[in-house]
C-alpha cells in the first residue's frame, strides 16, 4: 500500500530541502511544477501506483478493496484495463465515467492527476484516506499534516483550544487550522493557480451521504443480506498472501469477524488486549478455542496506554479525546506486533452501524438519526486513517466500514437494532442463526472497546479528569496535536 503523500509547489529562486522522517522510505520525484514525495509499505511497487505520461502524472494512494470488480468494469471501456497497473485502471475509469467512477470504489483511496495547468484529486466516500491543502510560504498537498509542519516550521495557524472543545458538532471536513483544508469525503477538487499566481480550488461531490427513510425489510431477509454482505467483506479482507492478525475482545463484532475470516483462512492469528486494571481475556479465549485460531494475550501497562493515546494523536492526527482514547489500545497493538507484510482485520465500526451505542431508553424515532450522527462524526475524527498501522509496517482493514455495509446498516429499521432483549438485535440473531459463535458470545453484554480494559479510566487519571469528561480529554489531546503537527516534538520526546 502506498499510503502517504507530501507535495510542494515549486517556486522560482527557492531550493530548500523538504525535511521528512526516515527520508530513505520516501520516493521523490518532480512533476508539472511540484516536488512530490510518496511513502509505501515495504515491498510495494511504486510502478503500480505512479504513472507518468507527457500529459499528466497520475498517482494513487490507499488500499482499494474491490480491484477485481473495478478491472472488470474498466475492460468494458478499454481492453488495456486487463493488464493495466492499479493507477492506470483508475485513469481509465475516470476518463470513461468522469467523477462518478469514484463511487464504484470500496476502501480508502486518493487519486491525483498533476498536469501543467492544475492538480485534480479525489478521495474515498468515507474519508478514510485524508487529503489536505495547506497555504503557508508554499502551497502544499499532503496526507499527513505533521510532515508539512516539519518541512515548514510554524506554518499552521491553529484555532484557540476553547473554541475547539466548545462543541462536538462539526462538518465532515473540519480541521482546527485556519490555513489548511481537508477534502470532504466523497469529493473531487481541482487546485489551480490564476494568472497572478494565486491558488484557487474548485470542489464537487460525487457522493453526498444522507440519512434515508428506513427500509421495512422482513427480519429474515435483512439478516440474510447482512450475512452475505459481511461474509463478502470479511473474506475479501483476508484474501492476501500475508499473515492475518485480528484484535479479538470476545465481543460480538471482533468475534464475528474472526469466525467469518476463519472460514476463508485456517491460519488466523488472534490477540486479546488488556491492561493491568482489567481485560476480556476469558471471553476471547472462548472464541479462539471455538475457532481454533493461533491466540495470544497481551497485557499493556497504564504507561503503554498513555503512549498509545499519544501515538493516535501523532500518527492518525486525532485531536478528539474520545477517538484518541478508543484508538490507544490499537496503537499499542500495532507497535507490539509490528510485522512487515501483515494485515490487521478489525471489527471496528459495527457498534455505530448496528446499534451497539444505543440505550434501551432511546425512542424508536431517534435511533437512526442518533446512529447517523455517530457515523458522520467518524468522517473528521481520523479514527479510520491508515497511518498508525502503517507506521509499524501493517496494513489495516475494517470490513464493517465499507460503503455498502454503512449504507445498508444506516437504512435498516430501528427495530432491527434494538429490542426489549438487547441492542444489535439483528446482528446477534444473524450470528446465532448462521452458527458462527457460541451463544455465550452472541448474547454477551455489550462493552465498549475502551471500557473492557479500563482505557477510559487510565486516560482520565492521566489527565486528572472524570472518566466521562471528554472536554478535558479533548483539550489535552488538542494541546499535544498542535505540538506534534508543528513538528516541535515527537511522541517519544513528549515523555522526556
Amino acid at each position: 500500500m502506498t499510503y502517504s503523500l507530501i507535495a510542494r509547489r515549486q517556486e522560482l529562486g527557492y531550493s530548500g530541502d523538504v525535511v521528512l522522517p526516515r527520508r530513505h522510505e520516501w520516493h521523490a520525484f518532480e512533476a508539472k511544477g511540484w516536488e512530490i514525495f510518496v511513502r509505501s509499505l515495504a515491498g510495494v511497487s511504486y510502478a503500480d501506483r505512479i504513472d507518468v505520461t507527457p500529459q499528466r502524472v497520475s498517482l494513487l494512494l490507499g488500499a482499494p478493496t474491490n480491484l477485481a470488480h473495478l478491472r472488470s468494469v474498466a475492460t468494458v471501456f478499454d481492453s488495456d484495463a486487463v493488464t493495466a497497473s492499479t493507477v492506470q485502471l483508475f485513469r481509465i475509469l475516470y476518463a470513461a465515467l468522469g467523477t462518478s467512477a469514484f463511487a464504484l470504489v470500496d476502501g480508502p483511496f486518493n487519486y491525483l492527476e498533476f498536469t501543467d495547468k492544475a492538480v485534480f484529486a479525489a478521495n474515498d466516500a468515507l474519508g478514510m484516506q485524508p487529503l489536505h491543502i495547506v497555504q503557508g510560504r508554499h502551497y502544499w498537498l499532503c496526507s499527513e499534516l505533521k510532515h508539512v509542519g516539519r518541512a515548514e516550521p510554524g506554518v499552521f495557524r491553529f484555532y484557540p483550544t476553547q473554541d475547539v472543545v466548545a462543541s462536538d458538532t462539526r462538518p465532515d471536513n473540519y480541521l482546527p487550522i485556519e490555513n489548511a483544508s481537508r477534502l470532504k469525503p466523497g469529493s473531487c477538487a481541482t487546485l489551480y493557480l490564476d494568472g497572478f499566481g494565486q491558488a484557487g480550488v474548485d470542489t464537487s461531490a460525487y457522493h453526498i451521504p444522507r440519512l434515508t427513510t428506513a427500509q421495512n425489510l422482513p427480519p429474515k431477509v435483512a439478516k440474510r443480506w447482512m450475512a452475505e454482505l459481511l461474509t463478502t467483506m470479511v473474506q475479501t479482507s483476508v484474501d492476501t498472501d500475508g499473515r492475518i492478525f485480528v484484535p479479538l475482545s470476545g465481543g460480538l463484532d471482533s468475534s464475528m469477524v474472526t469466525s467469518l475470516a476463519a472460514k476463508k483462512r485456517s491460519d488466523i492469528e488472534t490477540f486479546a488486549l488488556g491492561t493491568g486494571r482489567s481485560n476480556e481475556f476469558p471471553f476471547a479465549r472462548i472464541v479462539a478455542d471455538h475457532l481454533h485460531t493461533q491466540h495470544k494475550e497481551i497485557d499493556f501497562s497504564s504507561g503503554d496506554i498513555v503512549d498509545g493515546i499519544h501515538q493516535a494523536i501523532y500518527h492518525n492526527e486525532i485531536f478528539d479525546g474520545l477517538s484518541a482514547e478508543i484508538q490507544s489500545t490499537l496503537m499499542c497493538f500495532y507497535r507490539n506486533v509490528s510485522t512487515q507484510g501483515a494485515r490487521v482485520v478489525t471489527g471496528y465500526g459495527s457498534d455505530l452501524l448496528f446499534g451497539g451505542v444505543l440505550d434501551r431508553s432511546d425512542a424508536m424515532e431517534d435511533i437512526n438519526p442518533r446512529l447517523w450522527s455517530q457515523i458522520y462524526r467518524t468522517r473528521w475524527t481520523g479514527e479510520f486513517s491508515p497511518f498508525g498501522a502503517a507506521a509499524f509496517g501493517l496494513d489495516v482493514q475494517h470490513p464493517f466500514w465499507r460503503p455498502a455495509v454503512v449504507s445498508f446498516a444506516a437504512s435498516l429499521a430501528p427495530q432491527l437494532k434494538i429490542s426489549e432483549r438487547d441492542v444489535k438485535i439483528a446482528l446477534r440473531e444473524c450470528a446465532e442463526e448462521c452458527e458462527l459463535l457460541p451463544a455465550s458470545i452472541v448474547w454477551r453484554k455489550k462493552i465498549g472497546i475502551h471500557e473492557g480494559s479500563s482505557v477510559n479510566a487510565i486516560f482520565a487519571d492521566h489527565v486528572g479528569a472524570e472518566i466521562k469528561d471528554y472536554k478535558s480529554k479533548t483539550a489535552y489531546c488538542y494541546e499535544k496535536y498542535m505540538a506534534y503537527m508543528n513538528g516541535r516534538i515527537s511522541p517519544e520526546e513528549s515523555f522526556q
